[in-house]
């Protein structure tokens, strides 16, 4: 496998040596890894330098630096193709020229062509995703890009790096009680398997070679809560309650000597199904949680996640 990655490396790199501000800043190995691949994850094999390079050149040819070019792929990428996300695809994992062909991709289809697009131009770039969300059914996957010397996330048809409903959501995920839940960076030189071996037969995927990123993205979304106002020293606490009831019951965060420290009201039958209810729980102490004038309590602890989620039982 190194072998041949360096053989492409060899024709496809050398000839994009010095042709872009930033061809030269990548080192050989990451070149190797997420430049010179014509296969990117699951997808079907293909050559789709010929027709994205062009493309992909004149639309970074006034751009000055690997960010402006990657911002400027995945936000003109859209128009210049037609290619769109919507759940009517004919498969999931469409490669780049099928996409180009058929427009209606998944969030993974649209990834592996702004993957594509980004190495067309000299871009380290790979997929990243999960199999499961915490709080929802699905999955998802997204690009990554290397510059100024790590990995940024971009999504196609985004505007900006660190996509907020994805950081939202990746502040939700508890990985340690499901592996489903670790993010993995699809990658030819990784220690790790984006799908877990077992899965992976049962869903008739080949192994993907990856990296797990999970910790990156958990200290990348608490930084991100934190910038959109969550302070520091606390922990958005979500909490869901099953059966849900008619009528919003109270919800108290206690201290340890019963003081009140936050309240709200729990979700509904009237209410969607994805709301919860959201206390602020401080990252120092022991705290329990009360529901209306019940006599018992559920102790709660702050993690080092953004935000933690529990799943009450109504009695």
């Amino acid at each position: 496998m190194k072998a041949t990655l360096i053989g492409l490396l060899m024709t496809w790199c050398v000839a994009l040596a010095g042709e872009f501000p930033w061809s030269d800043a990548p080192g050989a190995e990451l070149k190797a890894a997420s430049v010179a691949p014509d296969r990117v994850f699951t997808e079907e094999p293909c050559d789709w330098r010929p027709v994205l390079t062009p493309m992909c050149k004149e639309i970074v040819k006034d751009c000055k630096t690997a960010r402006e070019a990657v911002l400027a792929l995945s936000t003109q990428l859209p128009k210049a193709t037609g290619v769109y996300y919507t759940t009517e695809r004919r498969r999931a994992d469409m490669n780049a020229l099928e996409a180009l062909a058929e427009k209606k991709v998944s969030c993974t289809g649209q990834s592996i062509l702004l993957v594509c697009a980004l190495r067309s131009v000299g871009i380290p770039a790979r997929v990243c995703g999960l199999l499961s969300w915490h709080h929802i059914q699905g999955n998802h996957t997204w690009a990554e890009a290397w510059f100024d010397g790590e990995w940024h996330m971009i999504e196609y048809n985004e505007k900006d790096f660190n996509s907020a409903w994805v950081m939202s959501y990746i502040g939700m995920l508890d990985p340690d009680r499901n592996a489903l839940e670790r993010i993995k960076a699809a990658t030819p030189d990784g220690k790790d398997f984006f799908y877990p071996p077992m899965l992976a037969r049962q869903i008739g995927k080949e192994p993907v070679a990856s990296e797990d990123v999970t910790a990156r993205y958990l200290k990348l979304s608490r930084a991100w809560h934190e910038q959109k106002g969550q302070p520091a020293n606390v922990q958005r606490l979500m909490v869901n309650i099953t059966p849900r009831t008619e009528e919003a019951l109270p919800i108290v965060l206690l201290d340890e000597s019963g003081k009140e420290v936050d309240r709200t009201t729990l979700p509904t039958l009237k209410d969607d199904a994805n709301k919860f209810a959201e206390l602020n729980l401080p990252r120092e102490g022991k705290f329990q949680i009360r529901i209306a004038d019940s006599p018992q309590t559920l102790p709660v602890q702050a993690t080092e996640n953004a935000v933690q989620m529990i799943s009450l039982q109504a009695k």
